[in-house]
């Protein structure tokens, strides 16, 4: 049978299903840690048109759950520093933004409190400021990532590496194992599909992109939020558990924008650019493991699955991608 890194002078042939945040970032750090390794991108669809896209690119655990606490504040912390170096790049999308995030509960201190800057509880009074309701609040500094100007960032890295990309809807494992000796799964929602995991489901999630240059912090109260980005504000939003519907709904979005302007009254007067559907890929836990797969002709497959991100994509995207690479040298190792 096959072993991966079987032979001492070759590498494996890897593919990556999926080209969003985690597809490129999980084929880049393959590159960083395998530099002589084939690595090629399948994917039906590609930026700017895949759910990363539609992300607001906040650095923020939402959504997420993981049965390995340790391994998930890893992640969760290898992204955040990845990020933090990506800001002095000027075409990546990275960027700092400070502003609130409140609740209508009384919340613990979060435990990446220790990784974002200038971390502060609310006082009583500065909560009433922002709102009657809320019981709890935060103000600190994190990270912003852009995703369709990082996606393009990253795709000219794996590219300039001798990464291959091609075009194609991939129904089956089975379709790559007579070509590919690693199988890297980042297939988002389409997990749902092609793994025929009934664990994954969509969280509908609705937009509003607007040009708003007065508004200088994000705000985040659980229900409504607007967040930064270079050019526009991002304005949502919602969290219809098991909604496959795409279409923008013209009630929710003038809902969006009415409480938005109710918590900052510096987007009265914004221009309305866009709105946008999106389907965050919840499942709930998320998937980062490795398995063995035999093809028709008995050939061993490695397949490394990282999806189910949820609402956490740009919070997990590169620490997942480096655990991605650790398994794979693992298996070396072992060999």
């Amino acid at each position: 049978s096959f072993s991966l890194f079987s032979h001492a002078f070759s590498m494996p042939n890897i593919v990556v299903i999926g080209a969003g945040i985690a597809g490129i970032s999980s084929a880049l750090a393959i590159q960083h840690k395998f530099p002589t390794a084939k690595v090629t991108i399948i994917s039906d669809l590609f930026s700017p048109n895949v759910t990363s896209d539609l992300a607001a690119g906040f650095w923020w655990p939402y959504l997420c759950n993981f049965h390995d606490a340790n391994l998930l504040n890893r992640i969760c912390r290898d992204t955040f520093e990845y990020i933090s170096r990506l800001v002095s790049v000027e075409d990546a999308g990275a960027m700092w933004q400070s502003g609130h995030v409140v609740s209508k509960e009384d919340e613990e201190i979060p435990e990446w409190s220790t990784l974002v800057k200038g971390f502060r509880k609310l006082t009583k009074e500065q909560l009433r400021e922002l709102g009657e309701e809320y019981k709890s609040g935060n103000f600190f500094t994190t990270l912003g990532l852009e995703p369709t100007k990082y996606i393009a960032y990253a795709t000219r890295q794996f590219l300039s590496n001798g990464g291959c990309i091609r075009q194609k809807k991939i129904k089956n494992l089975n379709e790559l194992t007579d070509e590919f000796d690693v199988i890297i799964n980042c297939s988002g929602i389409g997990a749902k599909e092609l793994m025929g995991d009934a664990e994954m489901k969509p969280i509908r999630g609705q937009i509003i992109r607007a040009h708003a240059p007065r508004v200088k912090h994000f705000f985040c109260d659980g229900d409504y939020y607007c967040l930064l980005n270079s050019n526009f504000v991002v304005l949502g939003g919602t969290h219809d558990e098991g909604e496959w519907d795409t279409t923008v709904n013209e009630e929710t979005a003038k809902k969006i924008l009415e409480e938005n302007v109710k918590k900052m009254p510096e987007l009265k007067g914004a221009t309305i650019l866009s709105h946008h559907v999106g389907l965050r890929p919840f499942r709930s836990s998320l998937r980062i493991e490795k398995e063995t797969i035999k093809s028709v002709k008995g050939k061993e497959v490695t397949v490394v699955h990282n999806y189910g991100h949820g609402g956490s994509g740009i919070t997990l995207f590169w620490g997942c991608a480096l655990h991605v690479a650790e398994l794979l040298e693992k298996e070396r190792a072992h060999l």
